[in-house]
């Protein structure tokens, strides 16, 4: 090997050196193949330069770059090209052997029917050969790009005049070497950017859920949404709470598989389409021991029907009391007011003389039927208060044998002829923590209700436990229902709710007798069967 050859290697190397640095510094594979261009410009003589990709998938070669008697062309105008893999034409050719290949003869080989070719001038116009004329083309060099020894690509660079050398193809190779490593690199580099990209996208999108998820669960609503076979897909925690199902028991699952009534309920409510106001309607329903009032409103989505609820059990009650207060006080008071007018117009009369003895009726009937209506009112506006929580109620020690000795004895001349009150109370059942007045109206609640609604005798007996001291009265009626017995505290609550066989009263005697017991510390308990009488028990806490 003599000087001129090791100078010349050392030329070509110092100038791939060069070209991979200054390839390298391009991130976009568009502006890698423009400096590219700039490169080869300076090194070989040329009137047209296309890169093109092959996809073995499709067996296709299509156009990435373009460039034609100093215009740069959009490459998506270029049509696609099946490759022949008998080697036909002169980029097949390429790919097919994996070679580099320099082709002098171009205006012949065009002419030859085993391949496609095409001409391209700088306004872009495409002409197929050699059926639009003789090629433009002189001469052609072609080198493959390779990726992991996989020909991946094929760069051709065209002369419209003069030849190619072997020494300007080593040349034109070394760089397309180069500037497919720096294409890769700058994929790599877009792939990665993408990726990052992506992911930033993700965690934001993940965040938003994240942040939608927290508002889902501190909306007081509960927010869920079932897909087109009725599965749940979210369930938020007021959902959570409203319901007592646990998302984790409720995603997944079929709604009418975990709420039997679910499918009823469906037919009850109006869904709006998207985008449209929904209308809220309030329904019953019964979860595991629960029976609950529910306000639903639903949108249908694209993901399918979300359901919004919320728990208006209470307002309902509400308003089931305020129904129950106006029938419960127009049925009591109707019947004292008339009572004491009728009274009070017999006596105004001037055309009758009424004797003392009929006199005196008169006037206790009234008295009488005032002490009912000032009894609704002072009850009345001790419900009031209890609900307010502005009663005191004292703790204070208060003999449990003395207040009922004398609550007894107190009621005595209120009571029918017929009812009899047994007391059995030991003389050390001691003192109770509490309200002495407070106990004592409990205890003239309970002595009423018992006579009112049970059979003679009523017995009151009282004991200490453990945890303090028990009056139980009990009667010899009836007994009240067990689906009574749960409701039986409740404001206005009548088991006869038609007021029809039951004795008057408001339906407030036992809810205030349960309230002021807990009030002092106590509780009020009832236990009953049917035909065998009901017994209330008061425990307070030992003095």
């Amino acid at each position: 090997m003599n000087d001129p050859e090791l100078q010349q290697k050392a030329e070509l190397a110092e100038l791939l050196l060069h070209a991979a640095r200054q390839l390298g510094e391009s991130l976009e594979p568009e502006r890698v193949y423009e400096r590219f261009h700039e490169l080869l410009s300076d090194v070989v003589q040329h009137d047209g330069l296309i890169v093109s990709s092959y996809d073995d998938r499709d067996d296709i070669i299509r156009a990435e770059y373009v460039w034609t008697e100093g215009e740069v062309l959009d490459a998506s105008t270029l049509p696609p090209v099946p490759l022949n893999r008998q080697g036909g034409g002169m980029q097949s050719r390429v790919i097919v052997s994996g070679e580099p290949l320099l082709f002098n003869d171009v205006a012949e080989r065009v002419t030859q029917p085993d391949g496609v070719y095409y001409n391209v001038d700088r306004e872009g116009t495409i002409q197929k050969l050699p059926e639009s004329g003789p090629a433009g083309t002189s001469a052609a060099m072609m080198v493959p790009v390779k990726d992991e020894g996989r020909v991946v690509g094929v760069v051709q660079v065209m002369s419209d005049r003069g030849r190619y050398s072997s020494k300007q193809l080593e040349i034109f190779d070394g760089l397309v070497t180069q500037m497919a490593a720096a294409v890769r690199n700058a994929r790599l580099q877009q792939e990665r950017r993408r990726l990052e990209a992506a992911e930033a996208a993700a965690r934001a999108v993940a965040a938003e859920r994240e942040q939608a998820a927290r508002v889902l669960d501190a909306v007081g609503d509960g927010i869920f949404l079932l897909d087109q076979q009725g599965v749940v897909r979210l369930w938020n925690r007021a959902a959570e709470l409203v319901t007592s199902l646990r998302v984790e028991r409720a995603v997944g699952q079929r709604l009418d598989a975990l709420i039997p009534e679910w499918h009823a309920l469906t037919t009850r409510i109006s869904i709006a389409e998207d985008g449209a106001m929904a209308r809220s309607v309030t329904l019953p329903l019964r979860i595991g021991e629960n029976d609950l009032w529910l306000s639903f409103a639903a949108v249908r989505t694209a993901d399918g029907v979300i359901y919004a609820c919320r728990d208006v059990t209470n307002e309902q009650r509400l308003e089931e009391e305020k129904t129950d207060l106006v029938a419960t006080i127009s049925h009591e008071l109707r019947t004292p007011m008339s009572a004491v007018y009728g009274a009070a117009k017999t006596l105004l009369r001037t055309d009758v003389e009424f004797s003392a003895e009929r006199r005196q009726q008169l006037l206790e009937m009234i008295a009488t039927q005032a002490a009912r209506l000032s009894q609704i009112t002072e009850e009345l506006l001790l419900t009031s208060r209890l609900d307010r929580g502005d009663l005191p109620v004292e703790a204070k020690p208060v003999d449990v044998a003395g207040i009922v000795g004398e609550t007894v004895e107190a009621m005595g001349p209120h009571l029918p002829d017929s009812a009899e009150i047994e007391i059995e109370i030991p003389a050390d059942v001691g003192a109770a923590s509490g309200d002495r007045d407070r106990i004592q109206q409990v205890l003239v609640n309970l002595l009423d209700n018992a006579v009112k609604y049970g059979e003679s005798p009523v017995k009151v007996r009282a004991y200490r436990t453990d945890a303090g001291v028990r009056i139980c009265v009990a009667d010899a009626g009836p007994g009240i229902a067990l689906a009574d017995q749960s409701r039986i505290f409740e404001k206005f609550y009548r088991a006869d709710p038609q007021l029809a066989r039951s004795p008057g009263g408001t339906g407030l005697g036992l809810y205030i007798s349960r309230e002021l017991a807990q009030r002092m510390g106590g509780r009020l308990d009832l236990s009953s069967e049917l035909g065998a009488g009901a017994t209330f028990i008061v425990e307070l806490p030992q003095a």
